[in-house]
């Protein structure tokens, strides 16, 4: 028999897209398959989807626990996961097509890798969308800043749980698992694999269809995220300084930029506050001590040179000067007209909303 593979799928109130995200699961032409369905205390008809479905397929598990969010979902797959591989899918989301599943594990038996990366679509409003493809950064050296910056955060596809197959005995060899967090948890579980020394091979076609559910937590603006983001940072640096990894510190660097640039969008486009709202939020990342140590780099240029596009790394240095300089109401401006102009949805790594 085929190794096994394991599909984790995190369910809370999904009962709108469960369906589809099971069947395109049960529509997979690799034979030894099972789907580990973990209800995170749903009060909607998705416990009605789910069993009819697992009554009709004995390969099909469901875990329940209390409400606690997607990671301890992910967590509860993983502990009761026999497959030697793991895939993760959203509920409001869809494997791209029958064949998702052998493709990666083929690429991994073929390359010995502890990842395999595949591209994914975005779904926005009926309409698929492509996504940028991991090609812009998939052939640089995997130590490379370049590979680092694009894969977790201008292109991004490295830091999502889905769209990828992972080595069950690398996790279980470092003991990953996903961080404690409301919001961000799959980047840090991402970074993590990377210091631990995760080695990557990549599909170059859409294995995944990311839905842009405005509904979903990705979506929504909450008033908490800066300690989120600042703890995330924390760790990742931790698990840096673990490893003995400095070059990697940029990691650390990225997210605490990306973290302050996009919370002051948020609070730009949702806080009653507006302008006000921007400066407090960008002042509480400045005053983090790891943010100071980090935004005095980027300042200075360092870990800057390896980052591919001139207009992140210009982008990126203002920001961190006018970080050190305290010139939060110059930047929540640049924040202002990055919204105002779409010019920040153009920088997402999940796209402009057309």
């Amino acid at each position: 028999m085929r190794e096994g593979v394991s599909v984790i799928v995190p369910v809370y109130n999904a009962e709108k897209y469960l369906t589809e995200c099971i069947e395109s699961v049960l529509a997979q032409d690799y034979e030894n398959v099972e789907l580990i369905l973990v209800d995170d205390g749903s009060t909607d008809g998705s416990r009605d989807i789910y069993e009819k479905y697992a009554t009709e397929h004995a390969n099909i598990k469901i875990c329940r626990q209390k409400n606690s969010g997607p990671a301890e979902a992910r967590n509860n797959g993983i502990r009761h996961a026999v497959g030697e591989y793991l895939v993760f899918a959203d509920a409001d989301d869809y494997l791209a097509d029958a064949g998702v599943i052998s493709k990666m594990v083929k690429m991994l038996q073929h390359t010995q890798a502890d990842i395999v990366v595949g591209d994914y679509m975005r779904l926005w409003n009926g309409k698929l969308l492509s996504a940028e493809g991991n090609r812009s950064f998939s052939q640089t050296p995997v130590n490379r800043g370049a590979f680092r910056f694009q894969g977790f955060f201008s292109v991004g596809t490295l830091s999502y749980l889905w769209g990828k197959c992972y080595r069950a005995s690398f996790l279980k060899e470092h003991q990953l698992h996903l961080g404690d967090f409301s919001y961000g948890e799959d980047k840090l579980f991402n970074m993590s694999c990377y210091v631990k020394g995760a080695t990557y091979a990549f599909i170059d076609e859409p294995v995944y269809v990311y839905r842009k559910n405005e509904d979903s937590v990705s979506y929504k603006f909450r008033a908490d995220t800066v300690q989120g983001w600042l703890g995330i940072a924390e760790e990742i640096q931790r698990v840096i300084d673990e490893e003995q990894k400095d070059f990697c510190g940029d990691l650390t660097a990225y997210t605490i930029f990306f973290a302050s640039f996009f919370d002051g969008k948020m609070y730009y486009q949702y806080d009653d506050g507006k302008m006000p709202a921007v400066k407090q939020v960008l002042k509480q990342y400045a005053e983090s001590t790891l943010a100071k140590r980090y935004f005095r780099e980027l300042a200075k240029g360092k870990r800057l040179k390896e980052i591919p596009s001139l207009m992140w790394r210009v982008m990126m240095w203002g920001f961190a000067v006018g970080m050190n300089l305290r010139w939060y109401g110059l930047l929540a401006l640049g924040i202002k007209i990055l919204v105002e102009l779409r010019i920040d949805e153009r920088l997402s790594d999940t796209g402009k909303r057309e």
